[in-house]
């Protein structure tokens, strides 16, 4: 804008929301227009819902009595600080990588918070169907961003606890899941990355002819790294598991992603084989319904089942039951 030019007072109001956007996000808080968009879709009493359950998770979500309400969302897109990980060394080293976990673990962390604001916001009493994804960028080697999407969902009549629930637990999962007598209570996620530095000794007997690369042998630094990293990753999401006082976590998927480099160096000359391993864990931890826990009662009545065979979104095969 020319220096000569006063800025309008729409200008002014964009600037305004934008700083005041900023701020909520900074505090790990929401942007202005989804709080707007929430509030007036409380004013206006939920006339259109949306959500991305399938036609038969809607079904059977309805069935327990829950109300569909509004496809919510949380995201973060977040900067991993520099961590120096090669050695250069004659012997084996390893270690984690604390600043990639963390940040792997505060993107998520942020996601879930702002998945669950959006759910507040609209007075419902959980999100269920939460998918959650990780994804960087080609061009931003030092960027990643998690995005959790799902449906909020409200049992009418019913007092709201303290917080929603969140639940990755399919419509299907989580219908099972209540007729068991369990009730979700949150997402836990868990991460490790690890790198293991082989070191030039251990190098070069792999690759040469005469010492131990002739044989058959297992990489035991490698492999010892992959079950580290898996037990820090399993042990944070327990934790988190714990902090709800759950029974026990459900519906876990586990991510691991390995990649083997290999570098020389000419002063001195020398071979290097290191391994850098992510894991990443998420589930749905469980608490037992309680005993004033209400949903909907579910008469037993004749009915005609169909299953889809296709494969659903984590692989199950999907039923769809008709009753009269």
């Amino acid at each position: 804008m020319p220096l000569w030019k006063q800025p309008s007072p729409e200008d002014k109001q964009r600037q305004q929301e934008a700083e005041a956007s900023r701020r909520s996000l900074e505090a790990g808080g929401l942007p202005l227009k989804a709080t707007q968009r929430l509030s007036e879709e409380m004013v206006a009493g939920h006339p259109l819902f949306t959500s991305d359950l399938s036609v038969n998770e809607l079904l059977l979500t309805r069935q327990r009595g829950y109300q569909p309400l509004s496809q919510v969302m949380g995201s973060s897109i977040y900067h991993v600080g520099w961590q120096y990980t090669r050695q250069y060394g004659w012997g084996t080293s390893s270690q984690e990588l604390t600043t990639l976990s963390q940040a792997h673990q505060h993107a998520a962390m942020l996601a879930l918070a702002r998945l669950e604001q959006e759910a507040a916001l609209l007075r419902a009493h959980g999100v269920v169907g939460v998918r959650f994804t990780r994804r960087s960028y080609e061009w931003g080697s030092d960027l990643l961003e998690y995005t959790a999407i799902g449906t909020a969902i409200r049992l009418p009549n019913i007092p709201l606890g303290q917080r929603p629930f969140l639940s990755d637990l399919s419509g299907q999962e989580f219908w099972t899941l209540l007729q068991a007598g369990y009730y979700p209570a949150g997402v836990v996620t868990g991460y490790c990355s690890y790198y293991v530095a082989l070191g030039s000794q251990m190098t070069r007997q792999l690759q040469g002819w005469w010492g131990m690369g002739g044989n058959n042998q297992e990489i035991a630094p490698f492999a010892q790294a992959i079950y580290t990293a898996r037990h820090l990753a399993m042990t944070r999401a327990e934790e988190m598991a714990r902090n709800m006082r759950s029974l026990g976590i459900v519906g876990m998927h586990i991510e691991n992603d390995r990649r083997i480099i290999e570098y020389e160096t000419d002063n001195p000359q020398a071979k290097y084989l290191d391994l850098s391993t992510h894991f990443a864990v998420i589930g749905t931890a469980i608490v037992t319904a309680e005993k004033d826990h209400e949903t909907a009662a579910v008469m037993p009545r004749s009915a005609l089942t169909f299953t889809d065979l296709r494969p659903g979104r984590y692989g199950q095969n999907r039923e769809l039951t008709f009753r009269e």
